[in-house]
């Protein structure tokens, strides 16, 4: 298992909602998901980004898109969010999974149940470099 812990400032990310996804090593390979993934690659977005905002008593609103550093990049149709600056414990691919994407929540996973991480369930960011490198950023307390 390879994380370290990393202070984000705070960012602006554009894209399309997912309400009611799932938090989970598997959430990525949904038909909807990878649907919507496509939709925002097609636009020729290098870095795609998932955000994953907890929704009280409904669970977690993915936002797929990219980092939105100025609002004329706001695409039409597309939704802002905003992640607060604070403390993340960030994992990388370590080989667990063949899916690096899998790979990482895997981890995360395996962390919070040993102990080493305490997650605040707030925004978490999942961020996909092509071809297949993957950052993920659990909000920590």
């Amino acid at each position: 298992m390879s994380f370290e812990i990393v202070k984000r400032e705070s960012a602006d990310f554009g894209g399309l909602v997912l309400p009611r996804t799932e938090l989970s090593s598997s959430a990525h390979s949904t038909d909807l998901m990878k649907f919507t993934r496509e939709r925002i690659q097609q636009r020729g977005t290098a870095e795609l980004t998932t955000v994953y905002i907890a929704v009280p008593d409904l669970g977690w609103t993915a936002v797929i898109g990219y980092r939105c550093i100025d609002l004329g990049r706001l695409e039409i149709g597309d939704v802002l969010v905003r992640v607060p600056a604070g403390y993340f414990a960030k994992f990388t691919p370590d080989g667990r999974s063949s899916d690096p994407i899998e790979d990482v929540w895997i981890q995360a996973e395996l962390a919070e149940k040993e102990g080493r991480i305490e997650r605040a369930y707030a925004e978490e960011i999942e961020v996909f470099h092509a071809p297949n490198n993957v950052e993920l950023f659990i909000s920590l307390t």
